[in-house]
């Protein structure tokens, strides 16, 4: 269930109108509208002024974590930016020829909330393979995590990067190394190998935030 569904449940839970609900927390009726379509994603002050006017947990509001009915959360962090549609790898290896538009108004597409700066052009991925988990310490993103991808950032040396080989047929997550004029993909995962690029690859976005599910 995205925000959206939560919060249309709660307020058709306790009989509230968006007229009503403007009034309560002292906002337009448009805001209330594009919370309510998922436009708009509430900044973290409105998520807790929303959580008291409907009566329920902030966090679950925010997030669905937990339960509806709870105590008012007192913070929650970071402000939830917006929100990336997950797509398969073989898309991100063209997505260039993917009308984000579309995507984004298409009812099966699943999006991720978070944090991260980025253009509205991000996309999100699920990471599959363990090449770019690390076994001896330092930064690490293991399979199954969700990365946040922003094909508007300019690569630079030790960002990580989705990448297309010319002889592959999905993209690739890699950390992007440039020593002396060379550039590598190199893995986190040290039993993988390092591999040189030299015009044989299309570097698709960076990485700008790794979302965990525990």
């Amino acid at each position: 269930m995205s925000f959206s569904e939560r919060l249309i449940s709660r307020m058709n839970q306790l009989g509230i109108k968006g007229s009503e609900l403007a009034r309560q927390l002292g906002t337009g009726r448009a805001s209330v509208s594009h919370w309510r379509t998922g436009q708009v994603i509430p900044s973290s002050e409105n998520l807790l002024k929303l959580s008291k006017a409907l009566r329920c947990n902030a966090r679950w509001l925010a997030s669905g974590a937990g339960v509806p009915e709870g105590n008012v959360e007192l913070e929650l962090g970071p402000d939830l930016r917006g929100k990336a549609p997950l797509i398969s790898w073989v898309q991100a290896g063209k997505w260039k020829e993917i009308d984000m538009e579309v995507l984004q108004q298409t009812s099966d597409t699943i999006f991720y909330q978070h944090t991260a700066n980025v253009s509205g052009e991000a996309f999100a991925l699920r990471v599959k393979g363990d090449s770019m988990t690390s076994f001896t310490g330092g930064k690490s993103i293991p399979e199954g995590s969700v990365i946040i991808v922003d094909p508007c950032i300019g690569a630079e040396h030790g960002k990580v990067v989705v990448a297309m080989l010319n002889d592959s047929e999905e993209a690739t997550l890699k950390q992007l190394v440039i020593d002396g004029g060379a550039k590598y993909l190199k893995p986190f995962n040290n039993s993988y190998p390092t591999m040189p690029i030299n015009g044989n690859c299309t570097i698709i976005g960076v990485v700008k935030q790794v979302i965990q599910d525990f």
